[in-house]
């Protein structure tokens, strides 16, 4: 009965996150690697948004935009979310404090379907988070305040570095400032 509750509450909440997203926005589906038209190349992390400048084929050249420091490129200014890093040489586009990465990668690996690309860091996050409470709704809070809740919260859910590391990018991504841009 408590999995049919917890399943039920998920497909709502992915039901809403269908409704209240643009449709023409495409997103990172896993890790990958971004490749430069100088052959360099850059990790870009799930759920990155992108757009999609070409179809190649099998292929697809995309512009990801964000803020970078040394080889690494953020979400905002004020370094919330960790979205790519750089290879040394990997050519940026600047213009005035953002930068866009060019590059191609599969087309397996871009989708618009958030609910594909997320699932499985909902069903964590519902296994983890829900053991003593009610998990609270993802986009309720910011980025900086999942990181905050989620540094009290790891202790008890007696997560190693890499599984609090899946979850938190899922918190902050999914969060009411992250890049999955929702309502709530």
């Amino acid at each position: 009965m408590r999995n049919l509750v917890k399943k039920s509450i998920a497909i709502l909440a992915l039901l809403g996150i269908f409704a209240q997203v643009n449709a023409q926005d495409s997103f990172i589906y896993q890790d990958t690697i971004l490749k430069g038209e100088d052959g360099k190349s850059a990790k870009v992390y799930v759920g990155v948004p992108l757009l999609i400048v070409k179809d190649l084929g099998k292929e697809v050249k995309v512009s990801i935009k964000g803020y970078i420091f040394g080889d690494e490129v953020y979400n905002t200014k004020t370094k919330d979310l960790l979205i790519a890093k750089i290879d040394n040489g990997f050519k940026v586009n600047k213009k005035d404090e953002q930068v866009e990465l060019i590059g191609t990668l599969s087309k397996e690996l871009v989708s618009a379907d958030l609910g594909d690309i997320w699932s499985e860091h909902e069903e964590f996050y519902f296994e983890m988070c829900t053991q003593c409470h009610a998990g609270p709704e993802v986009n309720h809070h910011t980025m900086m305040e999942w990181e905050a809740i989620f540094g009290t919260m790891k202790g008890f859910a007696k997560l190693d570095e890499e599984e609090a590391s899946y979850l938190l990018r899922y918190l902050k991504s999914n969060s009411s400032d992250g890049l999955v841009k929702t309502k709530h």
